[in-house]
């Protein structure tokens, strides 16, 4: 049950703003947010120059609505670098913390150190 038939919202922010609330809709399998798979989804958006953060998460609805997500990885097509956000947490009312939603901060310290402080230092 780790899996969700929920839809599924990402946000990305970067230096240059944020991409704003978009559904991850059309992956390159079948079914997808299936346990132990990965999917790949396309996301148009103006160039956001280093990314920092996401925001991921569901809306509840559907059966099996809770979801295990283990990590996000972005590919940026114009500097070819990957961001991986890391997560090995629940998105479900039941489980963990009962939210549905996470932001998860860049995990490469060597991408933006002083972003991250900064992001930190905000939510204290």
């Amino acid at each position: 049950n780790a899996g969700t038939e929920a839809d599924v919202y990402i946000s990305v922010y970067g230096e240059r703003g944020d991409t704003g609330s978009r559904q991850l809709l059309r992956s390159q399998k079948p079914k997808k947010f299936l346990k132990g798979q990965t999917d790949i989804f396309a996301v148009e958006a103006v160039h956001l120059g280093c990314l920092y953060k996401i925001v991921i998460g569901h809306n509840g609805l559907g059966s099996g609505d809770g979801w295990f997500l283990d990590k996000v990885v972005i590919k940026d097509p114009i500097t070819d670098l990957d961001y991986t956000f890391l997560c090995h947490r629940w998105l479900d009312q039941g489980q963990d913390d009962g939210n549905i939603a996470r932001e998860l901060p860049v995990t490469d310290a060597s991408m933006l150190p002083g972003r991250q402080e900064l992001e930190l230092k905000r939510e204290k």
